[in-house]
């Protein structure tokens, strides 16, 4: 296990690209993106990823080079190259993506949505603009993905067969503030190495016994299995203060979730997410809300990472409109 003398150099080694990607730890080794790529630092890597988070947050909003640039703390020029540098795409390219992305699973898992809503809450200054980019992206209007179009399109994702019954509840999750790190690949293949990672950094800062969360960044079926990112979280406790190694936090307040309860092998979890959007979802009277899907962990039900799992899959929800 690590000390904590240990965790620090460990925050100098990050990579600027590699399969997968790690916030912190390192250990894929740095691939040249240009003939020239900026040198990334801790301190870049976690601004970024501040403003990844800010993005997510925000699709309606001005998300201007400009303007993350300033809420990073960096010049627009090498704002622009440390993004390309550390993503693999330049912002414009990353907003535009996501915001589809975000369209596609709202106008798949929220029918009664209407479509000049979903348009304008994802960032599109017109209905107009956002079925042309939708047709540029996924070859089809936004009508056609609803209606089942995304069918043909959808690339291979870890969906499985329901293996049910499953027990599901609509619950409060209270506010709460995280410390976590980050990875990007795919999702079978990588949260086991992400949690091999994480879960010593838990266990030397003392925090093994508080609850665990794995967050889902973008779903499988519409961004590609291997664009996934993912965040391992351990819930920190009131008053826990850092012993000076600054690392990345997140605060996440109180929302609604339908949470299914999950107990099997961890192969199988893509079967409870499938129950949860497929089966309850249509018939609930709740729709899809704002924020990721994640799993959370009980310390004295398991450990995350492991083959067999216990853990409740959590998905936002809003009542559903009359």
């Amino acid at each position: 296990m690590n000390s904590l003398e240990s965790l620090a150099p460990e925050m100098s080694r990050l990579p600027v690209r590699g399969e997968p990607t790690f916030l912190a730890g390192g250990g894929a080794k740095p691939r040249r993106v240009n003939a020239d790529p900026p040198a990334i630092r801790s301190h870049h890597v976690k601004r970024i990823e501040a403003v990844l988070d800010h993005v997510e947050r925000h699709l309606a909003e001005d998300l201007k080079l400009e303007t993350l640039a300033r809420l990073a703390a960096i010049s627009p020029f090498h704002f622009h190259r440390l993004f390309l540098a550390w993503t693999g795409e330049t912002l414009n390219a990353f907003v535009r993506r996501r915001r589809l992305e975000a369209a596609a699973g709202r106008l798949r898992h929220c029918p009664e949505e209407k479509i000049t809503v979903i348009s304008l809450n994802c960032g599109f200054a017109s209905p107009e603009a956002f079925a042309r980019a939708f047709r540029e992206h996924f070859g089809m209007t936004p009508s056609q993905w609803r209606s089942g179009g995304w069918v043909d399109w959808r690339r291979p994702s870890d969906d499985e067969a329901p293996a049910g019954p499953f027990r599901i509840e609509v619950k409060r999750q209270e506010a709460a503030e995280y410390l976590f790190m980050r990875a990007r690949g795919h999702y079978g293949a990588t949260a086991r190495e992400l949690w091999d990672r994480f879960l010593p950094w838990v266990h030397s800062l003392g925090l093994g016994d508080q609850p665990m969360a794995f967050v889902g960044l973008d779903d499988p079926a519409i961004a590609g299995p291997t664009r996934c990112r993912m965040d391992a979280c351990v819930q920190l406790p009131a008053g826990w203060r850092d012993p000076g190694l600054r690392l990345p936090r997140r605060r996440v307040e109180a929302h609604w979730v339908a949470a299914l309860h999950y107990d099997g092998p961890a192969s199988g979890i893509g079967a409870g997410w499938h129950a949860l959007l497929n089966d309850w979802l249509p018939e609930a009277a709740f729709d899809m809300g704002e924020g990721p899907f994640f799993e959370r962990y009980d310390p004295l039900e398991g450990t995350p990472g492991s083959r067999i799992v216990r853990c409740e899959l959590c998905m936002p929800v809003q009542p559903r409109a009359q």
